[in-house]
């Protein structure tokens, strides 16, 4: 007996334990996630989905062959094994840079989304089940903020961590760290912003917030985000909005609102894209052009005049009410 248990403790000795690790694995391949390497199981013939990322768990051992990551659903555990050549391991990092070493964007795109189209598309987000069962009365009838996007275009992603924007461009916004806002951005974020539900903001900032240069960091950019929305929606855009919901709207009224509000020639500097749903066009976002350095002493007109003009976009669209059509 003493042999067997000497035997045992020999084996337990030389076995290598798991290393806990904090990070992102990519996978690559659909390889197939063992609930237990060693035996072979896997309930429910799990397997990664190529192009995803997953949480790391552990490795199987100090620079072992096996990660452990979590797969959302799967059968008996959530906790799997899959091969470190399925896929890539990367550190996950705590937070996002707090600002680009780079002077403030002074050309951006305001993009304003109508939320009842949007919620048309994707009626499994979460804030789109409860705009439908009929809260969130505020993006009923007035624009919500989808993004401010320094530009050009490809201006997106400064000094973040290639964990990150792998997490981010999976579609993973909810892995993404928490924006770091005071108390007061956060309450009027919820609320301009529905899609924070499920980690716009943090794909927001992570993508083209970074690349803003605000130095109040996510706190400033989100706040002037904030303020050039109230603007629109206290204008007489805001207002022609909330007339027309409902019914169709032609783009070049949509530019004649912006003419009346902000002057000749703001009309302009408005794209308007929509999307389809079935049978009908929806107004689905607004893109307005700006140029100048955003703050709270410039008046939204003044951004709008300064820009370059801009595509029309769409030529009309449904202005949809909330719940599924």
């Amino acid at each position: 007996m003493k042999y067997v248990m000497l035997a045992m403790a020999l084996m337990a000795g030389g076995a290598r334990a798991a290393e806990p690790v904090e990070g992102v694995f990519f996978a690559e391949a659909g390889c197939v996630a063992y609930l237990s390497k060693n035996s072979g199981s896997n309930p429910g013939d799990v397997r990664l989905e190529p192009g995803r990322s997953y949480e790391a768990l552990q490795l199987n051992a100090p620079g072992g062959e096996w990660v452990q990551v979590r797969v959302p659903g799967a059968a008996r555990s959530e906790a799997r094994w899959v091969s470190l050549d399925c896929g890539r391991l990367s550190e996950r990092m705590d937070a996002v840079p707090a600002v680009a070493e780079t002077e403030e964007s002074s050309e951006n795109l305001l993009v304003l989304s109508w939320q009842p189209a949007f919620c048309e598309t994707r009626p499994g987000r979460a804030e789109c089940r409860e705009l439908n069962r009929g809260g969130l009365r505020g993006a009923a009838g007035r624009f919500s903020l989808h993004g401010l996007w320094p530009q050009p275009r490809q201006t997106a992603y400064c000094a973040v961590p290639d964990a990150l924007v792998g997490l981010d461009e999976a579609g993973d916004w909810d892995t993404l760290p928490p924006v770091e806002v005071d108390p007061q951005t956060r309450r009027a974020l919820d609320v301009a912003m529905p899609g924070a539900a499920s980690g716009l903001d943090r794909h927001e900032w992570v993508k083209h917030g970074t690349c803003f240069g605000d130095l109040g960091g996510a706190d400033g950019y989100f706040d002037d985000m904030l303020q050039l929305l109230k603007e629109v929606n206290a204008s007489g855009v805001g207002r022609f909005f909330a007339e027309q919901t409902g019914g169709y709207v032609r783009s070049s009224d949509i530019r004649a609102a912006f003419e009346d509000a902000f002057g000749r020639g703001a009309g302009a500097r408005v794209t308007v894209d929509c999307v389809e749903d079935g049978r009908r066009t929806l107004i689905g976002e607004l893109r307005i052009t700006l140029r100048g350095v955003i703050g709270p002493e410039t008046p939204l007109r003044d951004l709008i005049l300064a820009a370059d003009p801009v595509p029309l976009g769409c030529g009309g669209g449904l202005l949809d009410e909330p719940g599924l059509q």
